[in-house]
């Protein structure tokens, strides 16, 4: 039996009550229930320090936690999401700081799924599959943006809300399904290159 694709979800919103957070969360449950491993990594309740480009080398012995762990996570992972609020017909900072701390090694021959939270605008994802060109990951087609209708009303204790359209649920499970077959065939990939490579 095959190993279970590592995904790891960077949920880039800094804010405690988010529906980006939220979405996130729907994702992760969505890609669990297809037998993915996933590992939520929240901005929020994990703020990453200020890129200091000199530490990048130092990956073992970085000082922050945070950013050790969010280094074991990047080595252990075999697709990606990223999920941000639109801030100035962009992504967020905070996200953008959590990528800028990886490196191309922790993105190639690997599936990023995109998905933003913002009247469904889609400048955010747009911005993204650029970035995610430059680190040589592959963005997967299908994304998922969306307002604040999508969801419940009322937050729950922790901030959160539910995805109750079903549209953009019947989005997140071909979202799932799709970054769970390009991770399958990328990861094959990657061991034919590391095979040919050794």
């Amino acid at each position: 039996m095959a190993d279970p694709t590592n995904v790891l979800v960077l949920a880039g919103s800094p804010r405690p009550v988010s529906y980006t957070r939220s979405l996130a969360r729907c994702i992760g449950r969505a890609l669990d229930q297809r037998g993915a491993q996933v590992h939520l990594f929240d901005l929020y309740e994990r703020p990453l320090p200020p890129l200091d480009p000199t530490l990048r080398r130092q990956r073992p012995d970085h000082p922050d936690p945070g950013v050790v762990e969010l280094y074991r996570r990047a080595e252990e992972a075999d697709a990606y999401v990223l999920a941000s609020p639109t801030y100035h017909n962009s992504y967020s900072g905070v996200l953008k700081n959590a990528i800028d701390w990886l490196t191309i090694r922790d993105f190639r021959y690997r599936p990023v799924g995109l998905a933003a939270h913002s009247g469904r605008a889609t400048l955010a994802v747009d911005h993204l599959r650029i970035v995610v060109r430059g680190v040589l990951g592959v963005a997967i087609p299908t994304q998922v943006c969306t307002r604040e209708s999508d969801y419940t009303d009322t937050s729950d204790e922790n901030g959160l809300y539910d995805v109750t359209d079903p549209d953009i649920l019947a989005r997140i499970d071909r979202f799932a399904d799709e970054l769970l077959l390009f991770g399958t065939h990328m990861g094959a990939l990657r061991a034919d290159v590391a095979a040919r490579s050794s």
